[in-house]
């Protein structure tokens, strides 16, 4: 069996966001969505993605866990609970944290790319702009 996260089916969390302190010191990863540094944590998740050929790639995607664009989200509540309690995490706080952290990552999927942005990055592929 494999050590290498991208050749197994299991999600892998990136820990380093989800203990670096202060969520929103620029340090912290760049949301995409909201272009703020306010990602706490980071889940990889190996899955394959079939183009439009036919053919099948093993690849890995990353899923995002914001303190801005995930507030409302019932599955990330316990995890920014934390990060909004203590201000910032230390190595100690990883026990209170793991099981909400567990459990968001297990229902976190792949994002599926907008038609809209597909079609207006390959537009600007073919323009050279790219």
């Amino acid at each position: 069996m494999s050590s290498d996260p991208a050749l197994s089916n299991d999600p892998v969390l990136s820990g380093d966001a989800a203990l670096s302190g202060d969520p929103l010191a620029s340090g912290n990863p760049v949301c995409p969505r909201c272009r703020a540094a306010a990602v706490v944590a980071v889940v990889r998740l190996p899955h394959v993605w079939t183009n439009a050929s036919g053919h099948a790639f093993r690849v890995v995607s990353e899923v995002l866990l914001c303190t801005r664009c995930d507030a409302g989200d019932q599955a990330a509540a316990p995890v920014l609970a934390c990060f909004a309690a203590d201000g910032s995490l230390r190595p100690e706080s990883a026990e209170r944290l793991a099981p909400g952290l567990r459990r968001w990552a297990a229902r976190a999927r792949p994002p599926r790319p907008a038609a809209h942005a597909v079609d207006a990055e390959a537009e600007a592929w073919a323009r050279g702009e790219l």
